[in-house]
């Protein structure tokens, strides 16, 4: 329960969000109490005075400032929960929800329900003797009242008997109440105790004229002449029957706290808003819909004085699903009717059923439905609730029904442990906590595969669960997670008939995704697999979310556990040819491929055109309108798009495993570890030395050994960049011998080796201007300009930089590096002030956020040693921190420096 909450039918209390507030004792709570005693009305300064200083009367102005502080006091005390409200000359407690609200509320029309709210003597925790002798005799007198009304309705439920030893106890407890007297008589009547009847009557005369000197009233009198006569109008109905068909609540349930409490929730929604409430219980196979609808149905049965009734709808079952027509006469058999009684005629069997629940209050329950045409003529009307538990979400029952759906997904990993541990025992799951959870993540936390994992360890106690682990890990998982005499008692056999509840479209739309690497899903992605467009994939997935075989767990992303994974891909094994799913996962590659080409077109980091596959037209692929969108779906696919590339490669799919890489450098240069680079690329290279790919191979190589450099691993970073540069001479690719030569020239320049590197510059500037490319040729001349800088070597560097600067800047595309360049140039030239300015122009635009992790970081780093340099120490911190949190995300060798640098910053 969400807010404030205030209780008085028992000890005072306050909770807010279901945790209890203390009230201070003494005043504050007598206080709060008399306030809540008159929920929502003005209660003046002068009677609170008199209420908490009866017999200690003080000073008006003295009263005034005492009963003030007693007030600041008591809302401090409750804080959130205040609800102590000033108005002219005195308080108010404003409140919704309040037990004696809803016991008022209730008490007309459910007093069963009203009562149950009464936690004990009321307010037994306040100490106020004017409280408990002026308002809590009044309140006591409401709860007889409602008391009586709830005698009443039982009286006519048919439950004489079962009533006779409480109002044995009632007339003991208040003998002078001759209501309860009276209804004594009449179940002692009714319960073929016609003489114990007449000496109730007796009794209760003696005591009387014993007492006050009276005889009973006119009520008592006419009856008890009722009874001499055996006046018809007294005999109950013997034919009324209060049906107990609830399944046994299961002993270990565990866990469900939500959404238990969200149906404690519906259900007392109902009583205030509508007069039926259907809690349309939905989730996947073996996910404990039923024993979440049992355990709750046994909580609150005693809210359902004349019965309950339970009924299997078999929509998910080896069986046909039960008509409406047959599950009519199993609810009229449960209400008493014999076999002669009931109608032929469904429309007749719909009105007997409900004319005999208009006037009782039964729980129906109507486990594994399959449609909503099968329910809606089972739904009672009056005060009955139906609770259905299906694996459709029976959206139908909401739109005509006011249906309320709880969604159950699977366990959370504490209570899927719990849950094993309250089968096998604790001490074994404490034993061995690891790989508990583990065990718990190989049933994908589904209870029906906790239960059945559970039942194993459980009937051999020799067994760890270390050794269940490695069984499921090696074998066929849905294999084992069954019990072999029992089909009820399988996962692979609860999820075939789900499939097989699905038309042919969606059937075939749950395998193909069992294809994937990994369950997540666009319906672009799914459309791909299955040949569809994605509106219709769109279709077929919402669809499958509806039987809970996918979960749509963002708008238009969808999801499946790892156990219907593996049921959908021996679905898929098993029913669609090797032809067609080759044709499926090839889609599904391209999908990704194409998309990745758009992003990487986006991203204007590298000019390279990049000859992807041949796609089929049926192929949708993401488009971008700006590199922001481009680099956000890169980060959203992040996981995935690595491991297409481990899933081509392992599929054969060699083209789509170095291409997926090739088309990744971009937003790997951007947002990627130097890990993340490695494993793709090393990927890649596996992939087209297995092509015999000569123009792929040198692509991989120089890949890698940036990937070397970055770890400072120069000497493997230049064999495998003069590998990569030798590919390319050899084919003759001119745009990437300039790109070797550049890289290679870089690992130079990192190792303090200037001359090699300046060697290398030169080449690729050359090599960028025979290929007439000037973006190449500026880069590669900033770059030959730095390393000018690094050799000290500052008229030459600032010469060379600012041609690199005027043809960016003619190409508009002036770059932080080119900028960071020139910086430091002016630096080592003495002239701070102007190299500050420039570094004041780069942090001001927005153009490092699109440049990769290191040169972000050494940016951000020479920019704050010049400020710092410059004086302005303080404008130097933040980008000296920023420069240290990328240095440590990149792993990067220069954190050290960096992390120094913000300590002098700091200090």
């Amino acid at each position: 329960m969400r807010g404030a909450e205030y209780r008085v039918l028992g000890p005072l209390e306050v909770l807010f969000n279901g945790e209890p507030i203390a009230v201070p004792a003494g005043r504050g709570r007598a206080l709060l109490a008399t306030l809540l005693m008159r929920p929502n009305q003005f209660v003046s300064s002068d009677e609170l005075v008199d209420r908490l200083w009866e017999g200690s009367p003080l000073s008006a102005d003295r009263a005034t400032k005492t009963l003030h502080m007693t007030v600041a006091r008591l809302r401090q005390a409750l804080g959130p929960a205040n609800c102590v409200s000033t108005t002219t000359n005195g308080y108010l407690a404003e409140v919704g929800n309040l037990d004696l609200l809803r016991f008022r509320a209730l008490a007309g029309t459910d007093p069963h329900a009203a009562l149950e709210l009464w936690r004990g003597p009321v307010l037994s925790n306040v100490d106020s003797d004017a409280l408990h002798r002026d308002d809590v005799p009044k309140l006591v007198e409401e709860r007889l009242t409602v008391l009586e009304r709830r005698i009443e309705q039982d009286l006519g439920r048919g439950r004489a008997s079962e009533l006779v030893p409480e109002l044995r106890s009632l007339t003991a407890e208040h003998p002078l109440r001759e209501r309860f007297w009276a209804q004594l008589m009449v179940a002692l009547y009714r319960s073929d105790q016609q003489a114990a009847a007449l000496e109730a009557f007796r009794e209760v005369s003696d005591l009387l004229a014993d007492e006050l000197g009276i005889d009973p009233g006119p009520s008592l009198k006419e009856l008890h002449q009722s009874i001499l006569r055996a006046e018809p109008e007294l005999t109950a109905r013997r034919d009324t029957v209060v049906p107990r068909q609830l399944p046994p609540d299961l002993g270990g349930f565990t866990g469900r706290d939500e959404d238990l409490a969200r149906l404690d929730r519906l259900l007392s929604s109902g009583e205030s808003t509508q007069t039926v409430v259907i809690s349309a219980i939905a989730g996947s196979a073996g996910v404990g819909k039923t024993a979440l609808a049992v355990h709750w149905a046994h909580r609150v049965r005693a809210r359902f004085p004349d019965g309950q009734l339970a009924v299997n709808l078999r929509g998910y079952d080896q069986e046909n699903p039960l008509t409406p027509h047959d599950a009519l006469g199993q609810l009229l058999r449960g209400l008493g009717r014999s076999a002669k009684e009931i109608p032929d005629d469904t429309d007749q069997r719909i009105g007997e059923y409900r004319s005999l629940l208009a006037d009782r209050r039964v729980l129906v329950l109507l486990d594994n439905a399959r449609a909503a045409e099968q329910v809606r003529p089972l739904l009672p009307g009056g005060r009955s609730v139906a609770l259905v538990t299906s694996r459709s979400d029976l959206r139908g029952l909401v739109a005509l029904n006011d249906a309320k759906v709880l969604k159950l997904g699977v366990l959370p990993l504490d209570e899927a442990v719990q849950l094993l541990g309250k089968v096998i025992g604790t001490n074994r799951t404490d034993a061995e906590p690891e790989d508990t959870a583990e065990l718990a993540r190989l049933c994908a936390c589904l209870p029906l595969a906790l239960r059945i994992a559970a039942s194993f360890l459980a009937s051999e106690p020799d067994l760890r669960v270390r050794d269940l682990v490695d069984q499921l890990s090696t074998e066929d998982r849905l294999a084992e997670l069954e019990i072999g005499d029992d089909r009820q008692a399988a996962v692979r056999a609860a999820f075939d008939l789900s499939y097989t509840a699905l038309g042919p479209d969606e059937q075939r739309m749950f395998r193909v995704l069992g294809l994937a690497p990994r369950a997540d899903f666009t319906p672009m992605s799914a459309g791909a697999l299955m040949g569809v467009p994605s509106g219709q994939a769109l279709q077929l997935l919402r669809t499958l979310a509806r039987a809970h075989l996918v979960e749509e767990h963002e708008p238009q992303r969808f999801s499946q556990h790892d156990l219907l994974r593996l049921h959908a891909r021996e679905r898929a094994t098993g029913e669609e040819s090797e032809e067609s799913r080759k044709a499926a996962v090839v889609r599904f590659l391209d999908h990704h491929l194409h998309s990745l080409g758009n992003a990487e077109a986006a991203v204007p980091l590298f000019r390279a055109e990049k000859t992807l596959t041949e796609r089929d037209p049926v192929v949708e692929v993401a488009v971008f309108s700006d590199k922001d969108a481009a680099i956000a779906w890169c980060r959203c696919e992040h996981d995935l798009l690595f491991e297409l590339c481990e899933f081509a490669l392992a599929e054969g799919h060699l083209e789509h495993a170095w291409k997926l890489a090739y088309s990744m450098i971009s937003y790997i240069q951007l947002s990627c570890s130097n890990e993340d680079r490695s494993r793709v690329f090393t990927i890649a290279l596996d992939a087209a030395r297995r092509l015999g790919d000569r123009f792929a191979e040198a692509v991989a190589l120089h890949s890698l050994g940036i990937a070397a450099k970055n770890r400072h691993e120069f000497e493997a970073a230049e064999r495998m960049l003069r590998e990569g540069l030798q590919i390319r001479r050899e084919i003759g690719h001119r745009r990437g011998i300039a790109i070797s030569e550049a890289e290679l020239a870089s690992t130079y320049l990192w190792q303090g080796r200037h001359d090699e590197a300046l060697l290398h510059y030169r080449e690729s500037v050359e090599q960028w201007r025979l290929t007439g490319n000037k973006r190449g040729w500026a880069t590669s001349m900033n770059s030959l300009a730095y390393t000018h800088v690094r050799n000290g070597d500052f008229v030459e560097a600032i010469a060379i930089s600012e041609q690199a600067f005027e043809a960016l800047e003619q190409l508009d595309t002036v770059t932080p590096s080119a900028m960071d360049t020139l910086a430091q140039a002016y630096a080592g030239m003495g002239d701070v002030g102007k190299a500050a300015q420039l570094y004041r122009e780069i942090f001001s635009s927005h153009g490092l956020g699109y440049i990769g992790v290191r040169p972000q970081a050494e940016i951000l780093f020479h920019g704050a040693q010049v400020l710092d340099r410059a004086g302005h120490r303080q404008e130097a911190l933040p980008h000296a921190r920023q420069a240290l949190a990328l240095a440590e995300q990149g792993r990067l060798g220069m954190v050290a420096d960096v992390r120094q640098l913000v300590r002098d910053l700091e200090n």
